[in-house]
Formats: C-alpha cells, structure tokens, sequence
C-alpha cells in the first residue's frame, strides 16, 4: 500500500473521530447529569401556626414545666398585641433519617462516660417527613419562627406541668430557664419546637446572665479561661493550656445545663404529641441547642447563625450516626460570612464578643451548613451586629435573587487545636 493511501485512510478516520467525538461527549455529559442529579420534588406545601409555649427552669427551679396553650382567638389577640404574625407557610418532603433500636441514647452516654466505650447504636434508616431547606420562603419562614421565639408570651393561663413552688406567675418565665414556642399544622402532625436564643446588651431581658453562663460553658475551649482579666465559669484549668477533660464533660451535663434543660422540654413535647413528627429550630444559642438536641434524638433540625456546637456534642458523648457528624444527619445550620460568631472568629482581644465578656472559641458545626456569602454579594463587613435574626430575615432572606448556596459539611474544621485535654 502506497504512503498516499495510507494518508488518506488516516485523513478519513481522523475526521471521523472529530465528527463522532463531540456527540458522544454530549451524550455522555446529559446522562451524566441526570446520574448525578434528578428533579427537586416540589414538596407539600402546610401552614403551621403558634400551638403553644413551653417553658422549663434551669438553674434555680430546674423542675419547673409550664405550659401555655393557644386558641385561634387568643392568637390573633397575641398578635395584634406583638405585632407579629406566628402562622407561616412550609414546604415539606419525604426523606430519610436513621434510627437505632439496639441501646437508648442514655445507655450510649453512660458507657461512654463512664467505661469510656462506644455501644454499637445499630443504625437503620427509616423514612420521614423533612422541611424542604432548599426552598427560600420556607427557610424564610423557619427564621420568623425563631424570631418568633424571642417574644415574651403573657403570663396568664399557665398550666403547671412539673414540680410546683411558691412563684409568681412570672417567676421562671422571665428570669430562668429555657423556652420553646411550639408550632404545628391542622393536625398537629407535624410539630416545630422553636428555642429561643440568646439574649445579648444592656435592656436585652432577666434572662441575660444565665445566658451568657451556657455560651461560655458550651463554645468556649476550657471554661472561658481567656486570660487573667477574666473570670472562668468552672475550675477545669490545670495550667497554661492545659484542661481537664473529665471535668469539662462532668461541668456541660450537669442538670441545670441549657441542654439538659432543652432536652427535658423536648421529651415533655414528645409525651404530649406521641403521634406527631417533631422538628427543631432555633437562632443562636437556640439553633446549638436544637443541634444538641436533634443529635440526640435523631430529629430534623434548621439552625440559623448558631455558634460552633461539634465540640459540646464530643463533650457530652452524644451518640450519632456512622461516620458521625455527616452521615444521613438532618441537620442543617444556616449562616452568612459576615457572622463573625457564625464563622467562628468573634474572639480574641478587641473583639466585640470579648468585650462583651462572651467566650465564642468554637467554629464547627454538626450536620450540614448552608454559608450565604454576603461579603462578596452584598459588601458587608464582618460585624457582630449582623447576626440579629431580623437582620438574616430582612437583609439576606427577603431580597435574596439568587441560587441558594450548597449544602455542605464542614470536613476540614478543628475546634481549640492550641489547648491540651488530658484525662487527670
């Protein structure tokens, strides 16, 4: 065979392979992605309104259970009062969670904390009902119920629920403790606890210190010891940077403890509503607590603007799904980068946070985090002050054009990697 029929046979395949190349690609590309992504369901769309008010005491009272309930008419009567509205429109879907029958959460913690072995917790995945994160009026309106959550609720017909003292009405409400604002839909099928969060500046509220308490106990790396201008919340120091492990878990979980407090309310709800499905939210200190929570008892959670809560999750041994904390997790934190708590860097002196005398040293959240990058969309600075909930509502949520950010977790993440914890 002469060179120029070699030539020319090599012309035609090599056109050929150039005509073919950019169909196949394509082909490959469609189906592709429809392998990597099918159409987002619509979801169910259900109005839920305020039901009722929860409050339970921490640190004086901490068996004090209360419990307001509403009536269309007293909502309305609330409303007109407040000026806000508590009835919001979700969208909901099916998914899938993981439940474990083989240990309690309490068996795992004990075992843990105690023998400092980690039970086989036997996951399964079941299916449940989710809210739709990636849908903006319903993310929108899981953030007015946490703005929600920071009203105050009248202090008449209050149902005494637990121990009873000699208290004021108002006793328990204002001062101390943890309250939740529960929503549901017609049926109360579906149930929302929204936590309230924390109550920061001078006028903020009674409920200020007690605040301030958990936030340094709970997102500091070793008891707000931040330097010798300080004041710690517990004795766990041993020296320079050095912490006592045992003593920072035993300090979290006492019985006083916001979680622990949260925790109860969230079981008194579940007695209350056994057949109904019940998420979490919350802004805040409110948002960790429901993360906290949720962890605990493998319930969908919408957190918005909460400060790191991997770390107190570790310190009280709370059991998780494999591969802990991303696995099949339903919890998803929603923050902006302008959040200097959100992101983690609201420390350090000159901080408005150490002004403040608030030790937010974590950064690492549970679950997944949805970031809306307002630094780079809308030029904001990083500041303290913009991670008010009005402000998430108002200034990110209501006038948002774009996308929603991905859903992501945060793999590469370490909380107070310059301190020691060592067993003493």
């Amino acid at each position: 065979m002469s060179i120029r029929i070699l030539i020319f046979l090599s012309g035609i395949l090599f056109l050929k392979f150039i005509l073919i190349i950019p169909t196949w690609a394509e082909e490959f590309a469609e189906s592709g992605d429809s392998m990597r992504s099918s159409p987002e369901p619509i979801g169910e769309l259900r109005t839920v309104t305020l039901k009722h008010v929860y409050h339970h005491g921490s640190s004086r009272f901490p068996k004090l259970l209360r419990r307001k309930d509403f009536t269309e008419v007293s909502l309305r009567a609330q409303e007109l009062e407040t000026g806000e509205s508590f009835t919001h429109a979700i969208r909901i879907i099916n998914g899938t969670s993981v439940s474990s029958s083989r240990h309690t959460v309490e068996e795992f913690r004990q075992k843990s904390q105690n023998d400092h072995v980690s039970l086989i917790m036997d996951w399964k995945d079941k299916g449940i009902r989710l809210p739709k994160i990636r849908d903006l009026e319903t993310l929108t309106n899981f953030a007015k119920m946490t703005y929600n959550a920071y009203t105050e609720i009248g202090n008449e017909d209050w149902y005494d629920l637990g121990d009873r003292y000699r208290v004021n009405d108002s006793f328990g409400w204002d001062k101390d403790g943890i309250r939740g604002h529960v929503f549901g839909d017609a049926n109360n099928e579906i149930l929302i606890i929204s936590l309230k969060g924390t109550s920061m500046g001078f006028g903020a509220g009674p409920t200020v210190p007690n605040d301030k308490l958990n936030d340094n106990l709970l997102f500091s790396c070793c008891c707000a010891n931040v330097d010798r201008t300080w004041t710690p919340v517990c004795k766990c120091r041993i020296e320079s940077d050095r912490c006592d492990k045992a003593c920072l878990e035993k300090t979290v979980d006492l019985e006083e403890s916001y979680y622990n407090v949260a925790r109860r309310l969230f079981e008194r709800v579940s007695e209350d509503f056994p057949k109904a499905q019940i998420w979490l939210t919350g802004h805040s200190l409110g948002g960790a607590l429901s993360a906290l929570v949720g962890n605990t008892f493998g319930v969908p959670v919408v957190a918005f603007e909460s400060p790191g809560e991997r770390l107190p999750a570790q310190r009280l041994h709370l059991p998780g799904p494999p591969a802990l904390p991303y696995h099949k997790m339903n919890i998803w934190h929603i923050g902006h980068s302008a959040d200097p708590i959100y992101m983690g860097v609201c420390n350090g002196l000159g901080s408005s946070c150490y002004i403040g005398g608030y030790a937010m040293e974590t950064k690492c959240h549970l679950g997944f985090a949805m970031l809306f990058d307002v630094v780079e969309k809308f030029n904001w600075r990083i500041d303290v002050r913009t991670h008010r909930i009005k402000d998430v509502i108002e200034r990110i949520l209501n006038i948002w054009e774009w996308e929603l950010p991905k859903l992501e977790p945060e793999f590469e993440c370490e909380d107070c990697g310059y301190w020691n914890f060592i067993d003493v």
